[in-house]
């Protein structure tokens, strides 16, 4: 009797261990689950942390590359200012000596009539003779 009392005894240890273990491995499944739960959840909001800044920056980018062509077009028309300004200036330097020129014949042709009361034309100079 001592012997099944023994190998009872052994069995309740036996079964008690074996359940302790089982309930043992089960929480540590539910812990590890649940641990694995939480950084889904920190990762998944990490990715949409990310994808929010992405979508930022491709903003930002369009953007730039829309400020990069109005500043390609202002240097284009800044261009054509300044060429229509240096052909202004050109016209300008031809207007003035048109107008030194035509200044200086009136000057003259002033002279011409405090002198002799009358404008003469200048006679016409003959061609040069070739040799």
């Amino acid at each position: 009797m001592l012997y099944l009392l023994v190998r009872t005894e052994r069995s309740l240890l036996i079964g008690s261990a074996l359940a302790l273990a089982t309930l043992a491995g089960w929480g540590s499944f539910a812990y590890s689950a649940l641990s694995t739960s939480r950084k889904i959840d920190a990762i998944t909001g990490e990715r949409d942390a990310a994808l929010a800044q992405l979508q930022q920056v491709q903003e930002t980018f369009g953007k730039l590359s829309e400020m990069e062509t109005k500043l390609g077009s202002a240097r284009i028309e800044y261009s054509r200012v300044v060429q229509g300004w240096a052909d202004t200036r050109g016209k300008l330097g031809q207007a003035q000596q048109q107008l030194a020129a035509l200044t200086k014949r009136l000057e003259q042709a002033r002279d011409q009539v405090s002198q002799t009361g009358s404008i003469r034309a200048e006679p016409p100079k003959a061609p040069a003779r070739k040799s």
